[in-house]
């Protein structure tokens, strides 16, 4: 498992990689989002291939990803406001549907999810990388 977060400057990545992030660790990268320059976050298994990303911040989040089935996902939030929001996600400010976005509580538990789902055993909080 490999958790990326991507720092932008205007279309330059800087990107951090971290092998085998704990619950923690991974919480704590989704807490960087801030909507400006830190805007994406990616969790990615390998074998066999499957991720989950986050982007935007600090408030909203678009999250989505690929099961190891090939198939495409977003976690949305059906009981939010009509209308769209302006965000930077990913180093590019768009325009997304309200619905198409979710809380942070909302993509941490995706998150939290899809680490159970891929890495049933992930390490201890001690024991990884920060």
């Amino acid at each position: 498992m490999i958790l990326t977060v991507c720092t932008w400057n205007g279309p330059f990545a800087d990107c951090d990689e971290i092998n085998g992030p704990c619950l923690e660790t991974v919480r704590a990268a989704i807490a960087r989002l801030d909507g400006e320059t830190c805007t994406e976050v990616t969790l990615t298994h390998n074998e066999p291939f499957a991720y989950i990303a986050a982007a935007g911040g600090p408030e909203l989040y678009l999250v989505t990803g690929e099961t190891i089935d090939e198939e495409i996902f977003q976690v949305t939030d059906p009981d939010a406001p009509e209308g769209s929001v302006v965000m930077v996600c990913g180093g590019q400010r768009a325009e997304f549907a309200r619905r198409d976005l979710v809380n942070r509580d909302t993509a941490l538990r995706a998150f939290t999810q899809f680490l159970r789902d891929h890495d049933p055993a992930p390490p201890s909080h001690a024991g990884s990388a920060h």
